[in-house]
């Protein structure tokens, strides 16, 4: 065990003992000062070891200060006492080894606490900076996690109100609608695709495959913005619809030409016409004119196919 001890009349007091010796005017004074120090301070280092007896061991430092006279004089000491724990607690005003390394260690120990709680400060600094981030991550997520579900219900709506249009527009040409859905962000399912069949049907006549055909190309550009393959349907439709109007126009033209061929042939079976011959030396008297007038008249009207042919 060691102990040190501060000897109160000389280290610890150094900076008194050198301030009392500023205040002393004359140098006889001042050197009278210094040596009667010194004499205290060998007397309470000869009391210190005859306190602590013959088995510790003691070993002095000593503080020097010169005088007006040029000699050092002993102003200050330090003693170095090992020993036995009973003999050190024999001398007033020690400290033991193992005190000092006491209180080193609780030094060490709050420097080490400073430094602990500084780390956790930072730590804490760093960590709340770092929320920060993530915070600011997920805000950034979370916008374009509603960006993206804004978008897909917006498609979802121009779909069905597409798909509707169809539906609307086919009548009987048009089958029940089919939607394709896609997994949106918040977990929900949105329609983002859709198709509605329409048939293309051709009539029992030309006519009706040509109306048929056209309630098929309304269907199929029905929507504000028909797609591509509703563009195919309507092409596919309005070339039947042509085909079907070429048959109806055709079969027109025949119809005509046989209206006129029977035209001819009533004409041909009706009365002969026999056009008034007035020779010159008869008289025809104005009874048998207007007879002849009428006779005629309805033979124009055989004609003209406005009254049936005798």
């Amino acid at each position: 065990m060691q102990v040190t001890s501060m000897l109160s009349a000389g280290y610890l007091e150094p900076v008194q003992n050198i301030q009392r010796i500023a205040n002393v005017n004359k140098a006889n004074e001042v050197d009278q000062s210094k040596q009667a120090k010194e004499q205290e301070i060998l007397a309470e280092e000869q009391s210190l070891k005859a306190k602590l007896g013959n088995s510790a061991q003691v070993h002095t430092v000593y503080h020097y200060s010169m005088g007006t006279d040029g000699r050092n004089y002993i102003t200050g000491a330090s003693v170095t006492m090992k020993g036995s724990e009973e003999d050190l607690n024999k001398v007033a005003g020690g400290v033991a080894t193992e005190d000092l390394q006491s209180r080193k260690n609780e030094a060490d120990e709050a420097i080490k606490k400073d430094a602990q709680k500084s780390e956790d400060t930072q730590n804490i600094i760093k960590s709340e900076a770092e929320k920060r981030e993530a915070s600011k991550k997920e805000d950034k997520a979370e916008d374009q996690k509603d960006a993206q579900v804004r978008e897909l219900e917006n498609i979802q709506r121009e779909v069905v109100a597409h798909e509707a249009a169809h539906q609307a527009a086919a009548g009987q040409f048009g089958g029940g609608v089919s939607y394709t859905y896609t997994e949106g962000p918040d977990g929900k399912s949105y329609i983002t695709g859709g198709e509605v069949p329409i048939k293309l049907k051709q009539g029992s006549t030309p006519e009706e495959t040509l109306r048929n055909m056209q309630q098929v190309q309304r269907a199929a550009n029905a929507p504000a913005d028909p797609s591509g393959q509703d563009r195919q349907v309507a092409a596919k439709a309005a070339a039947i619809a042509m085909k079907a109007r070429s048959e109806v126009t055709r079969e027109n033209s025949s119809s005509e030409s046989k209206s006129e061929s029977e035209s001819k042939t009533v004409v041909a079976r009706g009365t002969p016409i026999i056009e008034a011959v007035k020779r010159e030396d008869e008289e025809i008297s104005p009874e048998k004119n207007g007879v002849l007038s009428v006779l005629a008249a309805v033979r124009e009207l055989q004609l003209q196919n406005l009254i049936p042919a005798a």
